[in-house]
């Protein structure tokens, strides 16, 4: 019999090691950004094209390459820097295998030119699936260019899984965002087609880096952090207790200045933030760890992204005791000390037994065939107006106000007992409920700000708000483009406290991103969506309602079609029933309550 087993053409070999490196263009942009720090860049210019899709383009000022070097690069596990294994514990390059530029040039149409330093001639070589079709000597280069084309071109079941080229511009522009933050003394110029344009100049420090990629908003959010101890270095920058984002997208890790996923980074970042955020925010946070080689392996993974500390518990437990610290300095109470287990908490018996919100007694039946998706599908007006005469059983019409507690909690009398009524919360309701209702009456509502604000978008936030621009339109935004990342906001929503308009821009900005990421692209679902940002704009802990305020809120809430929550599934109200008050004060069987159920 024949052999069975055979060594793998070379170009068979180096696909498959693309396949490992190589998942998307921003995997791409990743290793050639990184070649270019490696070779002492100290500027990096990028282009692309149809999300990198079609074209990518990196050129830096280097050291170059030699001829020999220039054509040994295009082997596999051809590298400058390692020779031995115990090289590994000395590491402090991103590359090293000597696998990227041949991944790459496997499954691309692939351009390298290049010039070594102190000499008069370069060359240029131009690789097509992994073959050699054509070299040029050249003069006159700085550095290295590299124009990769037509990904996975000569792979068609790998190109059928690329997203959307605009997907995958937010993968690139992420990529970016991880060179820039790594190395701000590198400057970076972009050009994406389309996209936009943009740049970060070269000899910034940490916190002009910082004010350059997240704009003045968010960084006048952040204070700085650093500690040495146990053999680790963390600093950065960290945001403010209380300010946060719905997702982890704005937690950027590195470890010895290499971008990573850590999971003992991010878990002590969130447990440090614990008492510090409300549930579902996260951090901003921008955060380096310097650690000695021998104490990480850098080589679990193709892509070099992941990393595994010796010590992870003695790691994760630094980062949030230097994060504690920080918070501290800030004036906020948090724990000295903290458990890495959930603990459950006990809650108030009186404000538990009883907590069903007013329910089967009161407004349950209002609407009650009706789903919350009704409000996106019903193209009739989504509130009742107050000359409808809308059945609510026992008349919670005939209520008294007692009073605002806590500056949060409304409390109402009503015949079976008192309601405790969640500011914010209920404010959430009816702003959701008035925002559907300008959807289906296509009708603006807004209020013009005095002074327009200049906003100064990322490329990625630029794009996602020039393609939304009729939806902001509809909720009362009118928002002038004023080239390719800059807008003017003129003006807002009306009947809005609420006056940060930059941030709450934002974050409607962040929650689009997140859309488009899940792929709920739907014009309805944008809708939905950018209305539960709006609800943001609501009254908040602290805010002191005047009695008439408090009325008004109070009667608005009860016209609603779906009071009971917010438009995140909170209760807007808890009541608290006579019997429960009775059986908590004992006086049950008590003669004397005549005045029960009656509102003075």
């Amino acid at each position: 019999m024949g052999r069975k087993i055979h060594i793998l053409a070379e170009e068979v070999s180096n696909q498959i090691a693309a396949g490992e490196i190589i998942e998307r263009p921003a995997s791409v942009l990743k290793e050639l950004i990184e070649n270019s720090i490696d070779a002492g860049a100290t500027q990096i210019d990028v282009e692309t094209r149809s999300g990198g899709i079609s074209w990518i383009k990196v050129k830096d000022d280097g050291c170059g390459m030699s001829r020999e070097d220039a054509f040994l690069c295009l082997e596999r596990h051809a590298t400058s820097k390692i020779v031995s294994l115990s090289d590994f514990s000395r590491l402090t390059t991103y590359g090293f295998r000597g696998e990227a530029i041949p991944a790459i040039a496997s499954v691309t149409k692939f351009s390298l030119a290049t010039q070594e330093k102190g000499t008069s001639k370069g060359i240029v070589i131009e690789v097509h699936g992994g073959k050699i079709v054509q070299v040029n000597e050249t003069g006159g280069l700085e550095g290295t260019t590299i124009a990769v084309s037509s990904l996975f071109f000569n792979v068609p079941a790998r190109l059928k899984f690329l997203k959307s080229p605009r997907t995958e511009l937010l993968h690139l522009q992420k990529q970016l965002i991880f060179s820039a933050l790594s190395h701000p003394e590198i400057g970076i110029r972009y050009d994406h087609s389309p996209g936009g344009k943009g740049r970060w100049e070269k000899g910034e420090d940490f916190w002009k880096r910082i004010y350059s990629v997240f704009g003045e908003t968010w960084a006048k959010e952040l204070l700085w952090i650093e500690k040495e101890g146990e053999g680790f270095r963390i600093y950065g920058a960290i945001s403010k207790p209380g300010v946060g984002r719905p997702s982890r997208e704005d937690m950027f890790f590195f470890v010895n200045k290499r971008p990573v996923e850590s999971k003992s980074f991010s878990l002590g970042v969130i447990d440090a933030y614990r008492n510090s955020l409300m549930k579902g925010l996260y951090p901003l946070c921008v955060l380096f760890a310097e650690v000695s080689p021998d104490e990480i392996d850098v080589n679990v993974h193709p892509t070099k992204k992941e990393v595994r500390f010796k010590r992870e518990y003695a790691f994760r437990k630094f980062v949030s005791q230097v994060l504690l610290d920080g918070l501290k300095f800030q004036g906020i109470s948090v724990p000295s000390s903290f458990c890495f287990e959930k603990k459950e908490q006990n809650l108030p018996t009186l404000l538990t037994t009883d907590s069903t919100p007013i329910g089967e007694s009161c407004l349950s039946s209002v609407n009650e065939s009706l789903s919350e998706e009704d409000l996106f599908t019903n193209h009739t007006s989504s509130l009742p107006k107050e000359t409808h005469e809308t059945k609510l059983p026992n008349n919670p019409f005939e209520y008294k106000i007692v009073g605002l507690f806590s500056s949060l909690y409304i409390a109402v009398e009503i015949k079976e007992g008192i309601l405790l009524i969640d500011q914010h919360a209920a404010h959430e309701r009816v702003l959701f409920e008035k925002m559907i209702e300008q959807f289906h009456a296509s009708q603006k509502q807004a209020q013009k700000l005095l002074t327009p604000i200049l906003i100064t978008l990322s490329a990625t936030e630029a794009e996602i708000l020039s393609n939304s621009l009729n939806i902001f339109e509809d909720l009362g935004f009118e928002i002038r483009s004023l080239g390719i990342s800059s807008f003017l906001l003129e003006s807002v929503p009306s009947g809005i406290k609420r006056t940060d308009y930059e941030m709450f821009l934002r974050e409607v900005l962040l929650e689009l991103v997140e859309l488009e990421r899940h792929k709920k692209t739907a014009r309805l679902y944008w809708q939905r969506d950018i209305a539960l940002s709006v609800c943001k704009k609501a009254v908040k802990s602290g805010d002191l309602l005047t009695r008439e305020e408090q009325e008004k809120l109070v009667r608005d809430l009860f016209f609603c079609k779906f009071p009971h929550t917010c438009p995140h599934g909170r209760p807007t109200w808890i009541k608290i029933g006579f019997k429960e008050l009775e059986k908590q004060f004992g006086r049950t069987g008590v003669q004397g309550c005549e005045m029960k159920g009656k509102i003075l």
